[in-house]
């Protein structure tokens, strides 16, 4: 288990979600604050893949989900922001240098590279 609680380092401030749910593959943690609602999940599962040679393998597939939802107000709708990653490889491959550089890339240049990606580059 990761903990009771998830710290969600936001640029606004951190947020600690307790704990709210959790079995066997998967964890929820969630906060309701005064005008938003920051969820994370967790979830595992395995999945088979066909290599190229014909040989099916299962994969062990690992996502993590964050949402912010922002409640409505008399003069904004509620809306959510969310954004998740999933790995996928073989149950024996520890190596995450893959998922690391990801990580690195999408925040370089303070986040230079996300805002290209909502602005539809690719």
């Amino acid at each position: 288990m990761l903990g009771s609680t998830f710290v969600l380092g936001l640029a606004s401030g951190s947020q600690t979600l307790p704990l709210v749910n959790q079995d066997a593959y998967s964890s929820e943690y969630r906060l309701r604050a005064s005008s938003k609602l920051y969820r994370v999940l967790v979830r595992h599962s395995s999945v088979n893949r066909t290599g190229s040679d014909g040989v099916v393998q299962s994969y062990d597939r690992h996502n993590v989900e964050a949402s912010i939802t922002t409640f409505a107000t008399s003069t904004v709708p509620e809306f959510t922001t969310k954004a998740y990653f999933v790995m996928e490889q073989l149950p024996v491959d520890t190596n995450v240098e893959v998922q690391d550089a990801l990580s690195d890339w999408s925040i370089a240049s303070t986040n230079a590279n996300l805002v290209k990606i909502l602005g539809w580059e690719s």
